[in-house]
Protein backbone atom coordinates (compact mmCIF):
# COMPACT_ATOMS: atom_id res chain seq x y z
CA UNK A 1 0.00 0.00 0.00
CA UNK A 2 1.20 3.10 -0.85
CA UNK A 3 1.43 5.73 1.62
CA UNK A 4 1.17 9.65 1.91
CA UNK A 5 4.73 10.65 1.93
CA UNK A 6 3.81 14.48 3.25
CA UNK A 7 3.02 13.08 6.92
CA UNK A 8 5.76 10.53 7.37
CA UNK A 9 8.96 10.83 8.13
CA UNK A 10 12.07 10.81 5.51
CA UNK A 11 13.25 7.86 6.20
CA UNK A 12 9.71 5.83 5.94
CA UNK A 13 8.73 8.03 2.71
CA UNK A 14 11.48 6.57 -0.03
CA UNK A 15 11.05 2.99 1.29
CA UNK A 16 6.75 3.75 0.00
CA UNK A 17 7.73 4.60 -3.68
CA UNK A 18 6.59 1.45 -6.12
CA UNK A 19 7.68 1.46 -9.77
CA UNK A 20 4.08 1.92 -10.23
CA UNK A 21 4.15 5.23 -8.73
CA UNK A 22 7.04 6.11 -10.58
CA UNK A 23 5.89 5.39 -14.17
CA UNK A 24 2.63 7.53 -13.56
CA UNK A 25 5.27 10.21 -11.77
CA UNK A 26 6.70 10.13 -15.23
CA UNK A 27 3.22 9.80 -17.13
CA UNK A 28 2.27 12.85 -14.82
CA UNK A 29 5.47 14.58 -16.41
CA UNK A 30 4.31 13.70 -20.17
CA UNK A 31 2.29 11.16 -21.57
CA UNK A 32 4.96 10.89 -24.41
CA UNK A 33 7.88 9.21 -22.72
CA UNK A 34 10.78 11.10 -24.52
CA UNK A 35 9.55 14.24 -22.95
CA UNK A 36 9.03 12.90 -19.88
CA UNK A 37 12.20 11.69 -19.45
CA UNK A 38 13.58 15.18 -20.46
CA UNK A 39 11.33 16.47 -18.16
CA UNK A 40 12.69 14.24 -15.56
CA UNK A 41 16.29 14.71 -15.72
CA UNK A 42 15.90 18.58 -15.93
CA UNK A 43 13.54 19.16 -12.90
CA UNK A 44 16.22 16.29 -10.91
CA UNK A 45 19.40 18.77 -11.98
CA UNK A 46 17.31 22.03 -10.85
CA UNK A 47 16.65 19.53 -7.59
CA UNK A 48 20.42 18.98 -6.99
CA UNK A 49 21.46 22.40 -7.51
CA UNK A 50 18.76 23.79 -5.41
CA UNK A 51 20.55 21.01 -2.44
CA UNK A 52 23.86 22.23 -3.05
CA UNK A 53 23.30 25.87 -3.30
CA UNK A 54 21.73 25.50 0.73
CA UNK A 55 25.23 23.39 1.42
CA UNK A 56 23.65 20.07 1.82
CA UNK A 57 26.56 17.50 1.32
CA UNK A 58 24.24 14.82 0.31
CA UNK A 59 22.41 16.72 -2.08
CA UNK A 60 21.91 13.73 -4.15
CA UNK A 61 20.26 11.75 -1.99
CA UNK A 62 17.89 14.63 -0.80
CA UNK A 63 17.00 14.96 -4.50
CA UNK A 64 16.20 11.04 -4.33
CA UNK A 65 13.71 11.91 -1.34
CA UNK A 66 12.36 14.55 -3.03
CA UNK A 67 11.16 13.05 -6.23
CA UNK A 68 10.09 9.96 -4.23
CA UNK A 69 7.88 12.05 -2.11
CA UNK A 70 6.58 13.80 -4.99
CA UNK A 71 5.81 10.78 -7.10
CA UNK A 72 3.18 10.03 -4.17
CA UNK A 73 1.53 12.84 -3.44
CA UNK A 74 0.52 12.45 -7.38
CA UNK A 75 -0.11 8.75 -7.56
CA UNK A 76 -3.97 9.49 -6.99
CA UNK A 77 -4.73 13.07 -8.29
CA UNK A 78 -2.12 13.67 -11.27
CA UNK A 79 -4.81 16.97 -12.27
CA UNK A 80 -4.42 18.10 -8.76
CA UNK A 81 -0.76 19.28 -9.53
CA UNK A 82 -0.54 20.62 -12.97
CA UNK A 83 2.83 22.52 -12.71
CA UNK A 84 5.41 19.60 -11.80
CA UNK A 85 8.16 21.92 -11.01
CA UNK A 86 5.60 24.26 -8.42
CA UNK A 87 5.76 21.08 -6.42
CA UNK A 88 8.50 19.59 -6.92
CA UNK A 89 10.43 22.89 -5.84
CA UNK A 90 7.71 23.17 -2.83
CA UNK A 91 8.55 19.54 -1.65
CA UNK A 92 12.15 20.11 -1.86
CA UNK A 93 11.97 23.36 0.65
CA UNK A 94 10.01 20.76 3.06
CA UNK A 95 12.51 18.23 2.80
CA UNK A 96 15.67 20.76 2.99
CA UNK A 97 14.11 22.18 6.19
CA UNK A 98 13.30 18.59 7.52
CA UNK A 99 17.06 18.14 7.07
CA UNK A 100 18.37 21.07 9.06
CA UNK A 101 16.35 19.33 12.12
CA UNK A 102 19.04 16.30 11.83
CA UNK A 103 21.89 17.24 13.98
CA UNK A 104 25.14 16.69 11.55
CA UNK A 105 27.41 14.13 13.16
CA UNK A 106 31.41 15.42 13.41
CA UNK A 107 34.33 13.27 13.40
CA UNK A 108 33.80 10.42 16.37
CA UNK A 109 35.32 12.61 19.29
CA UNK A 110 34.34 12.82 22.73
CA UNK A 111 31.22 15.51 22.79
CA UNK A 112 29.45 13.68 19.98
CA UNK A 113 28.89 10.65 22.09
CA UNK A 114 26.96 10.82 25.25
CA UNK A 115 29.05 8.89 27.82
CA UNK A 116 29.18 10.49 31.43
CA UNK A 117 32.55 9.47 32.01
CA UNK A 118 36.07 10.00 30.11
CA UNK A 119 39.03 9.20 30.53
CA UNK A 120 42.31 11.51 29.45
CA UNK A 121 42.70 10.21 26.42
CA UNK A 122 38.81 11.99 25.79
CA UNK A 123 37.19 8.55 25.88
CA UNK A 124 35.54 6.24 27.97
CA UNK A 125 36.71 2.42 28.60
CA UNK A 126 33.09 1.55 27.84
CA UNK A 127 33.75 3.93 24.46
CA UNK A 128 36.65 2.05 23.36
CA UNK A 129 34.84 -1.12 23.45
CA UNK A 130 31.58 0.47 21.87
CA UNK A 131 33.60 2.28 19.25
CA UNK A 132 35.28 -1.87 18.51
CA UNK A 133 31.98 -3.15 18.25
CA UNK A 134 30.46 -0.62 16.25
CA UNK A 135 33.20 -0.76 13.33
CA UNK A 136 32.96 -4.69 13.23
CA UNK A 137 29.06 -4.47 12.13
CA UNK A 138 30.32 -2.10 9.39
CA UNK A 139 31.44 -4.40 6.01
CA UNK A 140 35.11 -4.78 5.03
CA UNK A 141 34.80 -1.84 2.68
CA UNK A 142 33.09 0.89 5.00
CA UNK A 143 35.57 0.01 7.76
CA UNK A 144 38.58 0.68 5.79
CA UNK A 145 37.21 3.81 4.24
CA UNK A 146 36.19 5.70 7.73
CA UNK A 147 39.16 4.99 9.54
CA UNK A 148 41.87 5.82 6.69
CA UNK A 149 39.19 8.90 6.02
CA UNK A 150 40.31 9.99 9.74
CA UNK A 151 43.53 8.19 10.41
CA UNK A 152 45.61 11.20 9.22
CA UNK A 153 46.37 14.89 9.41
CA UNK A 154 47.80 18.02 7.47
CA UNK A 155 49.28 17.03 3.94
CA UNK A 156 49.30 13.10 4.45
CA UNK A 157 45.77 13.35 4.96
CA UNK A 158 44.79 15.86 2.06
CA UNK A 159 46.82 12.43 -0.05
CA UNK A 160 45.09 9.65 1.81
CA UNK A 161 41.57 11.30 0.68
CA UNK A 162 42.53 12.48 -2.60
CA UNK A 163 43.86 8.56 -3.59
CA UNK A 164 39.85 7.82 -1.63
CA UNK A 165 38.20 9.79 -4.06
CA UNK A 166 39.57 8.83 -6.68
CA UNK A 167 38.70 4.86 -5.64
CA UNK A 168 35.16 5.99 -4.89
CA UNK A 169 33.77 7.94 -7.52
CA UNK A 170 34.72 11.48 -6.69
CA UNK A 171 35.60 13.89 -3.88
CA UNK A 172 31.52 14.48 -3.22
CA UNK A 173 30.72 10.71 -3.32
CA UNK A 174 33.59 10.06 -0.81
CA UNK A 175 32.35 12.69 1.94
CA UNK A 176 29.19 12.01 1.24
CA UNK A 177 29.64 8.15 1.41
CA UNK A 178 32.12 9.68 4.82
CA UNK A 179 28.75 11.44 6.46
CA UNK A 180 26.90 8.65 6.41
CA UNK A 181 28.71 5.89 8.02
CA UNK A 182 29.84 8.46 10.47
CA UNK A 183 26.18 8.31 10.92
CA UNK A 184 25.91 5.02 11.19
CA UNK A 185 28.60 4.59 13.92
CA UNK A 186 27.50 7.44 16.16
CA UNK A 187 24.23 6.13 16.42
CA UNK A 188 25.90 2.80 17.00
CA UNK A 189 28.29 4.05 19.43
CA UNK A 190 25.25 6.18 21.43
CA UNK A 191 22.87 3.22 21.72
CA UNK A 192 25.70 0.79 23.05
CA UNK A 193 27.00 3.51 25.30
CA UNK A 194 23.51 3.77 26.50
CA UNK A 195 23.23 0.17 27.48
CA UNK A 196 25.99 -0.53 29.35
CA UNK A 197 25.10 2.48 31.32
CA UNK A 198 24.59 1.52 35.11
CA UNK A 199 20.59 1.22 35.80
Amino acid sequence: MLVDMSTKPTSQRAKSLTPEAFSKFLQWLSQDKEQAAKLYLEIRGKLVKFFVRKGCADSENLTDQTLDRVAAIVHDEPEKYPTPMSLCCGVAKKVWFEHLRIPAPGVLESENIAAPIHDERGFSDCEERCLGTCLEELSQVQRDLIIKYHQHRGAEKIEVRKRLAEEHGGLNKLRITAYRIRVRLHDCISGCVQRSAPN
